[in-house]
């Protein structure tokens, strides 16, 4: 690779205005070599990362700078495959399955959820890593197939995954292995220098994954890529680890080897619940990611669909574009602030993506999958779906997804004091039922008991010297809270609901008395029960005036209406 090639003396228009940028280049390259001697064992690290750099400087503002939106055009219908309009594609054959590796990008912890995120469990029992080799090896299993499952970690997430892998799936049906991906020093934004550690320059805090762009070069300069191609493999399929929807497909790596596609990438139909899920969209005549929130205000509007990150690679082709030096990938800057000897010092990240490889693969696709195949788990958002009675995780790792009521996942907006899972955990140690829910919101200090029901819309916001606690056994319907004193309300009417609920299973057993064949007593009984039914609004609306019109023939009872 050539690290230094177009390097001029234009000058610099940032930090250091009126020195050359070819000095900042060489600034650079004296600092690493002193502060960070060990880089140099990664030959292939050290050349990665002064590339990154040297676009940085050179481009500065045309590749790192906010995108114009005005220029962004989202994809148009004809630009993206359905699936279902590839199923059944040609003869499906198991045996496609050996030109298959499987790789699961495990670089970096998630800092909402916690760094524990791929261990925890999330149902059943499982944690994230549970599910993902119980889903390649039943793929395994069904097609008596051998397909690999690659996790490329990075310095803060290999231990932690290669550790819980050993002890738990050593001997299992499936071969896996973990991929180190390379990490970049934290570059202080006023002198564009790596920040002097002096004491230990390998302390994670600074030094960062630099991005799911890096797994072409992780792969190729490890030897992963050609020990891969070697063993036969064609296809990669990648996705997130987070995304416990993402296994491997029979119908699309048919539809990719028949097609010959080089890159396909899957979007699903956005919902509520994808706020700031990155978006595929044309820029400058590329096809590119960008966040949803740099989208036009009409674009916005129009915008349906949203990238799942689940990416399908022709392996040959990946190696010949790296060889070429031909993957210049759109570079994100990203500011951070790290605090160094008792001093908050402002940082500079580079980070590639993945997902934007797209532009330089000549037979490219987007392909529209159902949402089965998207189930993140970056929130505690996330977590509370999957958690919920709307999923049910077989013990092949596989997400069955309950009918819905409304057509579409519940929105869930829930407050910064469910941000983490700890927190979270605390404020909801028992999922509510929710097959019947369209929208929740929950604001403020609010603890949800054990066996509570939510349908419909409910909105349950606490004033922040307050504290709102949902009973156990609560069936909240269309509800909006704003204190706690509403809830103490509702439960009494609650508790005197529920009660009448059960003498309402004895008036199929009475009903014979109302015909007048049997004990007056009975009739009586019933006379009694529909009252309270009534009044508490437990019949159904069409039985109603018949109710009504019983009772007022009553002798006993019509005085109550």
């Amino acid at each position: 690779m050539t690290v230094f090639s177009g390097v001029n003396k234009i000058e610099f228009e940032g930090t250091f205005e009126g020195i050359g940028k070819d000095v900042v280049m060489s600034q650079m390259i004296r600092a690493l070599q002193k502060h960070f001697p060990s880089i140099r064992d990664k030959n292939y690290e050290f050349s990665l990362f002064l590339h990154i750099f040297q676009r940085y400087v050179l481009e500065n503002t045309l590749i790192t700078h906010d995108l114009v939106c005005d220029k962004i055009r989202l994809p148009i219908i004809d630009e993206v495959v359905e699936l279902d309009d590839i199923k059944n594609y040609g003869l499906l054959e198991g045996k496609l399955l050996s030109k298959l590796a499987i790789l699961k990008l495990t670089g970096k912890a998630n800092p909402i959820i916690g760094k524990e995120s791929p261990l925890f469990e999330v149902k059943n029992g499982m944690s994230s890593l549970d599910v993902i080799v119980r889903q390649t090896q039943n793929l395994n299993v069904r097609y008596n197939s051998d397909v690999p499952l690659i996790f490329m970690t990075s310095l803060e997430t290999e231990s932690q995954v290669s550790n819980f892998l050993e002890e738990h799936y050593s001997s299992s049906k499936v071969r896996w292995k973990t991929v180190v991906q390379s990490s970049f020093p934290q570059i202080d934004k006023d002198r564009l220098l790596p920040i002097d550690l002096q004491i230990n320059s390998h302390e994670n805090d600074f030094w960062y994954p630099c991005g799911t762009g890096n797994l072409t070069d992780t792969l190729y300069f490890s030897g992963e890529l050609d020990k891969l191609i070697a063993q036969g493999k064609e296809i990669l399929f990648v996705s997130n680890v987070d995304n416990l929807g993402a296994t491997g497909d029979l119908n699309i790596l048919n539809f990719i080897i028949n097609e010959k596609i080089e890159y396909l990438v899957e979007v699903v139909e956005r919902t509520a619940n994808d706020s700031n899920t990155g978006v595929l969209a044309t820029y400058k005549g590329k096809l590119r990611s960008v966040y949803y929130n740099c989208l036009s205000n009409e674009s916005a509007s129009t915008c349906r669909i949203v990238n799942t990150n689940n990416i399908w690679i022709d392996l040959k082709k990946l190696k010949e574009l790296i060889k070429s030096n031909s993957l210049n990938l759109p570079i994100h800057s990203r500011e951070s602030k790290i605090t160094h000897k008792n001093e908050e010092i402002e940082c500079l990240q580079f980070k590639t993506q993945l997902v934007d490889c797209i532009a330089f693969f000549p037979n490219s696709r987007v392909l529209k999958v159902s949402r089965d195949r998207f189930l993140p788990l970056k929130t505690c958002r996330d977590l509370f779906l999957l958690k919920s009675t709307l999923y049910d995780l077989d013990s092949n790792g596989t997400f069955n997804l309950y009918p819905l009521k409304f057509g579409l996942l519940p929105s869930i907006d829930l407050g910064d004091e469910f941000a983490t899972y700890e927190t979270f955990n605390i404020g909801v140690p028992d999922i509510p039922n929710i097959l019947e829910l369209d929208h929740l919101t929950v604001m403020g200090n609010v603890f949800f008991g054990r066996n509570i029901t939510l349908k419909g819309t409910v909105i349950i916001i606490c004033d922040e010297n307050d504290v709102i606690t949902v009973p156990d056994g609560s069936i909240l319907e269309n509800v909006t809270i704003w204190h706690k004193s509403q809830l103490e309300d509702m439960n009494g009417y609650l508790n005197k609901r529920n009660f009448w609920v059960k003498c309402m299973n004895k008036v199929f057993f009475y009903s014979h008395y109302v015909r007048g064949i049997m004990y007056p007593h009975g009739k009586k009984k019933l006379e009694h029960i529909a009252i309270v039914a009534l009044h508490c609004n437990l019949w159904e609306e069409k039985y109603t005036h018949q109710i009504r019109r019983y009772l007022s023939n009553s002798e006993n009872h019509s005085s109550f209406l």
